[in-house]
């Protein structure tokens, strides 16, 4: 039974992964990164330095182009800017151009090699199919091994959970303290004796994590001995827990060595070449005559021949086919130390790579994105007791069955079911079904009344007018407020609209939305002058955290234009919400956008997760910037409507 449900979610997913490469091949165009410092490895693997947009990750299938042509490769290694890259065909690291091409699409094709890889005899599958719902979960009361007393009456609810049951999911509100709770899941996981793999959508999340159990006594030692380690990089503080660190402590040696034969093979090389020219130069000198009155050929002179002989002045004097013999001489000898030295930093490299994997072997605690998940090769072959899948909310379905297949005894999920959920271009309910649900609409469509769900309930991050907003509207009222109430206090009494905590901004009869000049974005200029007005009175009354929201890329590019006109740019930060998920700021303003003569967007008018991670980023001040008759008449029953509505009641 377990094998046909594999095939048939394998199948499921694949079908949609096809249908999710075409709309992005479409639309995206392959992103390229120059490459610089090429370094040969041997063995077809190369160092390079690289700048690119966003971090890479090791095990990505990317394209590489250089003078000779295409060729497909993939990232090895990835620490910092220096990457290493595996290739089909011998590169020459001295000849440039060299650029590396990423596609959005490439991360799909290995997301269905790994796929095709899960092996029912190898990998857990009853786990995956537990967290799917077609396994029921077990259940039984336990004893916590740790003392949770700073965690408060749902946290501690949540951890119990968690304990007692193979398929928790821990729903955490704005504010409500989720990775505090989430750091005491993983405290008594641990302590139970349990080895976990802990995966989340971004590094951003891993990094609230890694903070949090920083705190924690234990956790020194653990990344000192290595037995809790972080996969990838990040520009966050990792407090020695990223492997790369770990190796780079526990191998300082052979660290050393290798930098020695880096700076030898580029020295060599560089010498070697050179010599190579200067053969190219004699190669007339010593050509036969062919005619009884050419000139005498004449060898090379000191000064050239001083870059790589001590005695270049004896040198000089030789007659042109005895240098050539000496520099052919030389010139061999320097690609022989090349070879060799290659030959020795691959058996180093290797080296580093066993300890790399003898440390993922033996890690109670793996942290990494479930790109990585599915992406790193010491992932790949590792097993663990525990998944624990943080802001999985925003995650596709594929890697979260892969990733559930590498545990043997539990899943306990992490995020907000009502918060933004995975993105995906195509237009398409195949697609949809496979990539764009979130794992709590297929296994606990309803998630208020389901036995695995714990909700956390206290929220300390919002004013309790905003919180009140929040929990009202989107969590059906059942939020506690216990935000500390004198910071918020200075907050919500600084401009604009002094010591109001929520404020409707009615821009009736004032403002027109119309359609961007490229694309179907959209753009009210009005309603933007409004809001970039209210954000330099913000910056002039001295709130130094203010978040600029617009539902539209368009609105939010003229929105920052604006801002810089008037100085401010650096002091607000401006974007549509998805930049803003997991982010908390003292003041947003909400420009809603939308007015007549346009048609209520489904963008705002469907979308209540976007509203709710847009309203709940406020600590202390929330402005909403909105024609109110004009959503009241375009859809009086709609979210947005009743949103305002809510607002203006929480004002009064």
């Amino acid at each position: 039974m377990s094998a046909e449900l594999l095939a048939r979610f394998v199948t499921a997913f694949k079908r949609g992964i096809e249908g999710e490469v075409a709309a992005l091949q479409a639309s995206s165009p392959v992103a390229e990164a120059a490459l610089s410092r090429g370094e040969d490895l041997g063995g077809l693997r190369y160092a390079f330095d690289v700048l690119a947009r966003d971090p890479l990750v090791a095990g990505t299938a990317c394209t590489l182009r250089t003078p000779r042509g295409v060729q497909r490769a993939t990232i090895e290694h990835a620490e910092g800017t220096r990457i290493t890259l595996v290739t089909s065909q011998p590169v020459d690291v001295a000849t440039g151009p060299i650029t590396l091409g990423l596609a959005p699409w490439f991360l799909y094709e290995r997301m269905v090699q790994a796929l095709d890889a899960i092996d029912g005899a190898k990998h857990h599958v009853d786990t995956a199919l537990m967290l799917f719902g077609k396994h029921a979960p077990a259940r039984a009361r336990t004893s916590l091994q740790c003392d949770h007393a700073a965690l408060d009456g749902s946290q501690r609810a949540a951890v119990q959970l968690c304990s007692d049951s193979t398929l928790a999911f821990v729903w955490g509100p704005p504010g409500t303290g989720k990775t505090v709770t989430l750091a005491g899941v993983i405290e008594e996981q641990l302590a139970q004796g349990k080895r976990i793999l802990l995966v989340s959508t971004t590094n951003a999340a891993i990094d609230q994590v890694l903070s949090r159990l920083a705190r924690q006594p234990w956790f020194a030692e653990s990344v000192e001995r290595g037995t809790t380690i972080r996969l990838g990089r990040s520009d966050a503080e990792t407090f020695g827990a990223e492997l790369a660190d770990i190796v780079d402590r526990l191998d300082s040696t052979y660290r050393a060595q290798r930098e020695r034969l880096r700076t030898r093979i580029a020295v060599a090389a560089d010498e070697a070449r050179y010599a190579r020219a200067l053969l190219d130069q004699l190669a007339e000198a010593v050509a036969p005559q062919r005619s009884l009155f050419a000139q005498q050929p004449v060898g090379l002179r000191a000064g050239v021949l001083s870059r790589l002989f001590a005695a270049a002045d004896a040198l000089a004097l030789l007659d042109p086919h005895a240098q050539r013999k000496v520099i052919e001489t030389r010139a061999v000898r320097l690609e022989r130390v090349v070879q060799l030295a290659r030959a020795r930093l691959a058996t180093l490299a290797g080296a580093a790579r066993e300890l790399e994997s003898r440390l993922a072997r033996e890690a109670r605690l793996v942290m990494c994105t479930l790109t990585n998940a599915y992406l790193s090769p010491l992932v790949a072959e590792e097993r663990f007791d525990v998944l624990i899948a943080e802001e999985a909310g925003m995650a596709t379905l594929p890697p979260l069955f892969h990733a559930a297949c590498l545990c043997r005894e539990r899943v306990i999920v992490v995020g907000d079911p009502r918060q933004l959920p995975p993105i995906v271009q195509a237009d398409d309910e195949r697609v949809r079904r496979a990539i764009g649900r979130t794992i709590f609409e297929v296994t606990v469509p309803d998630p208020e009344r389901s036995e695995l769900v714990a909700m956390l309930e206290s929220q300390y991050r919002m004013h309790p007018a905003i919180g009140g907003l929040v929990g009202g509207v989107f969590y059906s009222g059942r939020l506690v407020h216990r935000a500390e109430p004198t910071a918020l206090a200075a907050i919500t009494a600084r401009p604009p609209f002094p010591d109001k905590p929520i404020v409707v901004v009615d821009t009736e009869g004032r403002t027109t939305c119309q359609r961007a000049a490229n694309g179907s974005s959209r753009i009210n200029p009005a309603s933007a002058e409004i809001t970039a007005s209210l954000a330099h009175e913000a910056v002039r009354g001295g709130t130094t955290s203010i978040a600029v929201i617009a539902p539209y890329a368009a609105h939010a590019a003229e929105l920052r234009r604006l801002l810089a006109a008037r100085g401010i740019a650096d002091a607000v930060e401006c974007s549509t919400v998805h930049r803003f998920q997991g982010r908390e700021c003292d003041l947003v303003i909400l420009d809603l956008v939308d007015a007549p003569p346009m048609r209520q967007s489904a963008l705002i008018a469907d979308a209540p997760n976007l509203l709710n991670v847009s309203i709940s980023r406020a600590r202390g001040k929330l402005v909403i910037v909105a024609d109110v008759a004009y959503f009241e008449s375009t859809a009086r029953d709609g979210i947005v409507a009743s949103l305002l509505r809510a607002a203006r009641a929480q004002i009064s």
